[in-house]
């Protein structure tokens, strides 16, 4: 070395009276010099390139810190005098391999060497004594040299984890090597006390039991179990969320039940063994775990749901399958996540996230989408509160409409290039979403697909963004600045109302654009409309209140309505008018103009409403140059008489004229003079909806070239005389009604070719020839024609033509129709018969025609949603153009018993819901089946692929609910099934599982035998053959359930299982006892004496709750088992008779505190349970809603509010030993009747009855001493009240306003009688008082 880079390394230190204080150097190999004593604190600190280290011979001390995060140190010498190493020296310093402290050091501080996970081998022959975790996670540890003389009581978390630890020398020679720690504590070896410590604190972070791991209580990275460990116990690493890897020593033999759940990190383990035992749920939510290592270098993959290829250990299948337990699969859909992490791994091989996959999950806050997800179904993650991170992967191509709505915690979406469209209420109410950016291929935005994100600040929209959704971004109140694109053709009505936005730029021509864009953005300053907009939509920035500066482009042709209200800009246009009166190209406002007025010439557009409502404006003239009047521009003119109108404009637009109700005359021409009349009649061509709205005087408007007239165009226009319309093609509903010449026309009224209504016709109906179309809603709610016979000229039905047509049993219709529109002949309840050739057969046309039996449609190659939907009698239907089944098209036809499917390319979501009767399905290839098409088609026994590929694209719950579906036939092959494991475990083609699991999927079904959940609204439910057990409430309150079948195979029924399902009403009909497979599973119903026969060895949870009708039951065995609250508020149960002759009687509430036999005590805790009574055996409060209440004998008194406000209670009797009836005790309840058996009551507290409006009867006792305030207040119905001797006084409103009260016995006992005691006891006649009772102020007010 050089003089030079000697004085260069030099330089390096930072030494102050021999005490090193920094070194500033990067070589990995230096040499300390020799003046230095003391390396003082911190001073080589994150030398991350230090290897090697020579220390001088004169050290003494080293301080804290000292060499602290040198990660590359691997050798270090410490010299003879060294005698203080400070805290945290050498912590982190990951290389060193060992390392020698002379005997001069007598004591470590604390942490000194932490974490030097390379550390094989320590000596230190004079330490008596060690700070804290100075060797803690040392993992590759395995020599020590120690003083004898070693401080035992300081061995507290020193060694934790150093597990490798088997070589422990003393420095006087003795040597002990152990196989483990954990064989020198728990083992039988003899040890010197010293080396046992060590031991101990080795395993300080585990908790033991012998051999078993029973607790581990530190959340590492990376787990390395020590050797001698023979078992782990149940829930040993719950929730040890930061543990990575795991090793598990070659002693293991078992690990417990949720030994690892919710380990969400965990990503490898290894095994030393493979004969390892692991129980269920061991390793259950560990969604990250993709790695298994075993003996002999082999590792497996956990590739995802996609399952591991050649010959796999049964651990390795037993983890793969723990894995996938929260992911309720079928096939590559994730039908359903059944966990509670908060981080989750959806596994490699998904495709599809299935509906409400995660839905109202509220523990989940991040979860990891695979690679392979091509979907995420419709409110997948809908109200998972703490989802914040979500990252979307490549490919995927769909997420569905509400797929995060309520998410409110999500802070960004990152939407990927291959995602076409965000569906409706997608990002609905994100309130916490601050970044969303949308992918370069997003064509479509839906309806309020990000309403309410309020943190939402900037959004960019993609050139290929074509469509806009309605209230897309409602109320996006950070959002700052929006640019449309020129290739949007659609925005929905509030897209962007009642947001923060300030400045927009709009594009594209607007035709197609809805109303109220911008409305009530409060903080919108300029709105720039470019070159190419052809439309301003109605209301576009309506009650923008900052908005000054609008910029139009030169392209403009026409104006919605009201599109500036409310804004400064409309203010300062109008102040420009009323100084100069010119308008340019627009003519916004003339609300405030009257009399007679000439639209100024130059004026191209009047923007919609510009007249609405001006009440003083007569006679208005359109110059030549005007080619558009907007929608109500001047709709509710009351006083306008006279319209000059452009020729150039053809169209009436929607509500132009809506309420002109003095109007006469709309004519083309100049406008010479006023009193003039016009000229011409103006040739309309479009007249849109409500454009004449009663205009009452109006008489003519020319027809002849009219192709449109919309809804309500000329409603109320009773003057108005329709004249030829040759060229009409379209009316809509009520266009002509309360027309006057119409109304009086006996038959039909018909407008050009059109017929518009045919109400008033009777019977038998021949329409005309010559008629071309009928108009909507022409004949509707006509309940007395039956038969209808239609020309061969016709060739449109308009919506809801017949709708409602109650007697209607017959149409004939013509040889093709092009239309039949939606709900044209929906309700018709007595048509039988359809048989039509059409080429469009609109939604529900003829939906709940509730006795039609046959269908025959030709030419419809689209079937429109809810077409046949409610038709409950329709057995056949044969339409053999069909290629598409929109949804619900055949919904509840629950006597359909076939339909051909050939051809069809795609059915649609619910296309044939509960359609009962239907027992096959065959289908070609790639036919597409949407979600839950045959839903709860409960006789669907086969389905069959009859295309040459056997393969079709089934989306999730497709056939949900077809649970007696047991045969699937698959490129000619047939398959089946004969136990549930069958189709889980067996030998089948994916396609053919595929179905089977989609059948059952209306089941949540554990362990491949255990029935958690139906998920399901079918009429009819086949239990799997397999399932062993079916738990509590699976079928609870499915109203509609009226079959069920259930295998032999069941051994076990949860309480209250079909509680409330249309079947157990039917069995219980057939018989009070319900019993399935020998078990007992209703008995409610049953009266007097119920006898339990022999062979029932289970009584279901509630099996007999809530039986008022039973007075005694009678067990023949001994055997049975009765399941918890089998007797619950039986209460009028006395007596139990058990298997082995042993008879209980029953005595009241003190039974509680007898000793009985088991079941006898179930019984009386079950039947009592609804008494809730205090330490006095006060009746505190009561459950169960029972209406016809017995009140247990021993039962004191009813307490304070004990039955306040009930409203099932009808009757209650009392025991003799009820002494008093609280305060409120009764009051509100509405329905109670009747109070019998009060014999033993004294004391009625203050209001204890009020307000019981039927209460009518109550049997006092002749000891009643005291009733309290108000306490029959309002008991409009009691008749009679009988009052002992010896009370003394009627309080205050005692009897206020019992009207039905007519006679009173006071006694003579009284002293006095309350304020208003019987006030308006309208039919009392006036009890005698006795002599000397103090009356209180309007006690008897209105008493006869």
């Amino acid at each position: 070395m050089t003089n030079t880079n000697e004085h260069e390394i030099q330089h390096d230190f930072h030494i102050e009276d021999g005490i090193l204080k920094a070194y500033t150097g990067r070589d990995p190999f230096i040499t300390i010099p020799q003046q230095v004593h003391t390396i003082g604190e911190g001073a080589l600190k994150a030398c991350v390139s230090l290897k090697k280290v020579v220390l001088p011979s004169g050290l003494r001390r080293i301080l804290a810190g000292a060499f602290k995060g040198c990660r590359k140190l691997q050798t270090i010498e410490i010299p003879d005098g060294v005698t203080y190493v400070g805290d945290y020296a050498f912590h982190r310093c990951h290389s060193l391999e060992q390392i020698a402290l002379p005997p001069s050091v007598t004591e470590l501080g604390d942490c000194v060497f932490l974490y030097c996970d390379s550390l094989a081998r320590v000596c230190m022959p004079g330490v008596t004594r060690l700070g804290k975790q100075v060797f803690v996670n040392d993992v590759m540890l395995k020599e020590l040299v120690v003083s004898p003389k070693l401080e035992e009581t300081c061995l507290c978390d020193v060694f934790t984890g150093c597990s490798r630890i088997g070589d422990i020398a003393f420095s006087d020679g003795q040597r002990y090597v152990i196989p483990n720690a954990v064989e020198a504590v728990a083992g039988s070896m003899e040890l010197p006390s010293l080396v046992r410590a060590i031991a101990v604190d080795i395993l300080r972070m585990m908790e033991l039991d012998g051999r078993c791991l029973v607790r581990f209580l530190t959340n590492l990275k990376h787990v390395e179990i020590p050797e001698g460990i023979e078992t782990i116990g149940k829930s040993c690493f719950f929730d040890k969320r930061g543990i990575i890897s795991v090793t598990f020593p070659s002693s293991l033999k078992e690990i417990g039940s949720r030994a690892f759940r919710n380990c969400i990190g965990l990503e490898t383990v290894v095994f030393r063994q493979t004969q390892v035992l692991i129980h269920e749920d061991a390793f259950k939510n560990c969604s990250s775990l993709k790695e298994i290592h075993t003996p002999h270098g082999a590792s497996y993959v956990m590739e995802g749901i996609c399952g591991l290829s050649g010959e796999i250990p049964p651990l390795v299948k037993t983890i793969h399958q723990q894995i996938l337990g929260n992911f309720l699969l079928s096939g590559s859909i994730l039908l359903k996540y059944l966990g509670s992490e908060s981080r989750v791994v959806v596994p490699r091989g998904v495709t599809v996230i299935a509906q409400e996959a995660f839905a109202d999950n509220e523990a989940v806050e991040r979860v990891i989408l695979p690679d392979t997800l091509e979907e995420i179904g419709a409110g997948a993650f809908r109200d998972c509160l703490l989802l914040q991170t979500i990252e979307f992967p490549f490919g995927l191509k769909h997420i569905r409409p509400g797929a995060f709505e309520n998410c409110v915690k999500l802070l960004r979406a990152l939407l990927p290039d291959s995602l076409v469209r965000v569906e409706d209420k997608v990002f609905k109410h994100c309130r916490l979403l601050k970044e969303a950016v949308l992918g370069a291929g997003i064509r479509a935005i839906g309806e309020q697909a990000f309403y309410g994100c309020l943190a939402l600040k900037e959004m960019l929209f993609p050139e290929s963004l074509t469509s806009l959704g309605k209230m897309a971004f409602f109320r996006c109140r950070a959002l700052g600045e929006v640019s449309l694109p020129s290739g949007l053709e659609q925005a929905g009505n509030l897209a962007f109302a009642q947001s923060g936005v300030r400045k927009v730029r709009m594009a594209g021509s607007g035709r197609r654009y809805g109303t109220d864009i911008f409305s009530g953005c409060t903080r919108l300053r300029v709105l720039t409309l470019e070159q190419g907009v052809r439309h301003i939509p109605d209301k576009l920035a309506y009650g923008c209140t900052a908005l000054k500066q609008v910029f139009l482009p030169d392209t403009l042709e026409s104006v919605g309505r009201t599109v500036w209200e409310h804004t400064p800009f409309l203010t300062q246009w109008k102040q420009g008018w009323d100084q100069d009166r010119t308008c340019g190209a627009v003519f916004w406002d003339g609300r405030d103009i009257q009399g007679s007025f000439r639209v100024p010439e130059g004026t191209r557009i009047v923007a919609g409403g510009a007249f609405y409502g001006n009440t003083a404006l007569t006679e208005i003239s359109f110059p030549h140059s005007v080619t558009w009047i907007g929608p109500a521009a001047l709709k509710g003119c009351s006083g306008l008489c006279r319209v000059s109108w452009p020729a150039a404009v053809t169209m009436a637009a929607p509500e132009v004229f809506s309420g002109c109700a003095r109007l006469s005359d709309v004519s083309t021409g100049d406008w010479p003079d006023v009193s003039a009349p016009f000229h011409t009649s103006v040739f309309w061509q479009h007249i849109g909806e409500r454009a004449f709205y009663n205009c009452k005087v109006l008489s003519h408007i020319s027809l002849d070239r009219v192709l449109f007239i919309g809804k309500e165009a000329f409603m109320g226009c009773v003057s108005f005389r329709p004249q030829k319309a040759d060229l009409l093609q379209q009316v809509g509903e009520n266009a002509f009604e309360h027309i006057q010449e119409l109304e009086n026309e006996p038959a039909f009224s018909v407008i050009g070719t059109i017929l518009v209504s045919g109400r008033n016709l009777k019977g038998q109906v021949q329409v005309p020839e010559g008629i071309t179309a009928i108009g909507p809603y022409a004949f509707s709610r006509n309940g007395s024609i039956t038969h209808l016979y239609l020309p061969e000229s016709l060739r449109h039905i308009g919506e809801g033509a017949f709708w409602g047509c109650g007697s209607l049993k017959h149409v004939d219709f013509p040889p093709f129709l092009d239309t039949v529109g939606p709900r044209a002949f929906e309700k018709c309840p007595e048509l039988t018969q359809v048989r039509l050739r059409a080429g469009m057969v609109g939604s529900a046309a003829f939906a709940y025609c509730v006795s039609l039996r046959q269908a025959v449609l030709d030419g419809t190659q689209v079937l429109c949603s809810r077409l046949f939907e409610g038709c409950g009698n329709l057995r056949q239907c044969v339409c053999k153009d069909s290629q598409v089944l929109e949804p619900y098209c055949f919904s509840g036809c629950r006597q359909l018993e076939a339909f051909d499917l050939h051809g069809v390319k795609e059915i649609g979501s619910y296309g044939f819901q509960n359609c009962d009767s239907l027992t096959q399905a065959a289908f070609d290839d790639h036919t597409i089946i949407r979600p839950h098409a045959f839903e709860d088609c409960g006789r669907l026994r086969s389905v069959s692929l009859i295309g040459s590929q056997g393969q079709a694209r089934l989306c999730e719950y497709a056939f949900s609910g077809c649970t007696a579906l047991n045969q699937v036939v698959c490129q000619g092959q047939t398959w089946e099934w004969e136990d549930y494991k069958d189709i889980i475990t067996g030998s089948m083609p994916e396609m053919a599982r595929l179905i089977f699991h989609s059948a059952f999927s209306c089941f949540d079904i554990r362990q491949g035998e255990i029935l958690c959940r139906y998920r399901g609204l079918g009429h009819m439910v086949a239990v799997p053959r397999g399932i062993r057990r079916i738990e509590a409430e699976v079928f609870r309150d499915v109203l509609m359930l009226e079959e069920v079948t259930i295998p032999d195979t069941v051994e076990y029924i949860g309480s209250r299982a079909f509680h409330g399902a249309a079947w157990l009403e039917r069995q219980r009909h057939v018989s009070p006892m319900v019993v399935v497979n020998h078990m007992l599973l209703d008995g409610s119903f049953c009266t007097g004496e119920v006898v339990v026969p022999k062979d029932i060895r289970l009584v279901c949870g509630w099996a007999f709750a809530g039986g008022l009708g039973i007075e005694k039951i009678r067990f023949l065995s001994d055997s049975v088992k009765v399941d918890p609250y089998a007797f619950r508020n039986c209460i009028y149960l006395k007596e139990l008779v058990l298997g082995n002759n042993l008879t209980v009687v029953f005595q009241g509430i003190g039974d509680r505190k007898r000793e009985l036999p088991p079941l006898a005590m179930q019984a009386v805790m079950d039947s009592l349970n609804c008494f809730k009574t205090d330490e006095q055996d006060v009746l505190v409060e009561c459950t169960g809603n029972i209406s016809r209440l017995l009140v247990a004998d021993g039962i004191k008194g009813i307490g304070d509010g004990a039955f306040q406000d009930g409203n099932l209670l009808t009757l209650i009797t009392l025991p003799l030993s009820v002494t008093s009836i609280g305060n409120h005790s009764f009051a509100g309840c509405k329905w109670l009747k009747q109070v019998q058996n009060a014999y033993g009551v004294t004391v009625i507290g203050d209001r204890a009855f009020s307000g019981c409006g039927i209460l009518e009867e109550i049997q006092l006792s002749s000891q009643l001493s005291h009733i309290g305030v108000r306490a029959f207040e309002n008991c409009v119905s009691l008749r009679e009240i009988l009052l002992p001797e010896g009370l003394t006084e009627i309080p205050d409103r005692a009897f206020f306003r019992c009207h039905s009260l007519k006679s009173v016995q006071l006694p003579s006992t009284l002293t006095r009688i309350g304020r208003e005691a019987f006030a308006f006891c309208k039919n009392l006649k006036m009890p005698q008082i006795p002599e000397g009772v103090l009356v209180g102020e309007r006690a008897f007010e209105g008493v006869l």
